[in-house]
């Protein structure tokens, strides 16, 4: 190849980024594919249990508590869980903090002409409000393994009449 022809080399800086472009492309392209694939397996699963659940209906069956027992009281027990006011004021109050960290941010950065303050400012309220919510997120989770019984204070048994006779 002649040194003065038109098109010149590539040299080992253009050649790094192309590697480099390539492999994180390779990356983002499988990560893709790897979401595609779980969200297929997921659904796959989720259609298996329903044809299961579907069969033992049509025998007249309900499935055993042994198999999954949190299942078992989720499918059986007809009481909602009772929404939880503090819950639902956090994430209230973490959506309204974000909202005002993000129009903090645009203010002080487009219309003050000040970005690394607006992003600084409303950055950190935008970050304390997704706190506030992710709290009222937190606030809202039950354990599903502990299931409600009957209380101490109110018996569901009664005792015995003739036992003191």
């Amino acid at each position: 190849m002649q040194p003065d022809a038109p098109g010149g080399s590539l040299d080992d800086s253009d050649a790094v980024f192309i590697i480099w472009t390539i492999v994180f492309g390779a990356i983002v392209i499988g990560g893709f594919w790897l979401v595609a694939y779980a969200f297929t397996a997921r659904q796959r699963l989720r259609e298996l249990a329903v044809r299961e659940r579907i069969a033992l209906i049509e025998k007249g069956l309900l499935p055993a508590p042994e198999v999954d027992p949190v299942r078992f009281e989720r499918l059986t027990s007809s009481a909602k869980r009772p929404v939880s006011a503090t819950a639902q004021r956090y994430r209230s109050a973490g959506v309204m903090l974000m909202g005002l960290g993000i129009a903090m941010l645009l203010l002080l950065a487009f219309a003050a002409g000040a970005p690394n303050v607006g992003i600084g400012i409303g950055g950190g309220l935008a970050a304390l409000g997704a706190a506030v919510f992710f709290n009222g997120v937190l606030l809202a989770q039950h354990d599903p393994h502990v299931f409600p019984g009957p209380s101490v204070d109110n018996p569901t048994t009664e005792p015995p009449r003739n036992a003191g006779q």
